[in-house]
């Protein structure tokens, strides 16, 4: 790669970064990394029988006491439950409750598949391109610079 392409990757990726301005707001008590672990909640739920916090601190690639932090506050604001294991009352689970599917629905559901909409005329082999390459780019980058 060039000099020239490179800086047009770096001009495309910061073009990319404002395409998060599109997400919808979110309640003025919840912030958009609530949306992220209600969104990976719900995900993690589906898969499994019960979710514990390690396995959203897990999945995002946060620290326990980050995490911890942030659901303790959604459950304040009435978006998750936390409930000891049945089989080990030191283990707590955690799952929406219906304020937070709700919530679910309309900041996740509801945006992407108004999204899938708005993006119909790329195909979809163009789009999981456009992914697989991002993601090979930024291991490519990170690599590099952790040798550095």
């Amino acid at each position: 790669m060039d000099h020239q392409l490179s800086e047009e990757y770096i001009d495309a990726c910061m073009c990319a970064k404002q395409t998060i301005q599109f997400l919808p707001e979110p309640p003025l008590e919840v912030q958009k990394r609530h949306i992220y672990i209600i969104k990976t909640l719900y995900n993690l739920s589906i898969k499994l029988d019960e979710v514990r916090i390690s396995d959203i601190a897990e999945t995002i690639g946060v620290t326990l006491p980050s995490i911890t932090k942030n659901i303790t506050t959604l459950e304040k604001q009435g978006y998750i439950n936390k409930e000891a294991n049945k089989e080990d009352k030191r283990v707590v689970n955690i799952r929406l409750t219906k304020k937070g599917l709700a919530l679910h629905q309309k900041m996740v559901y509801d945006f992407h598949h108004k999204n899938s909409q708005i993006l119909e005329e790329v195909p979809d082999e163009d789009i999981r391109l456009t992914i697989k390459t991002i993601y090979r780019i930024h291991d490519l980058m990170e690599r590099a610079h952790l040798l550095n």
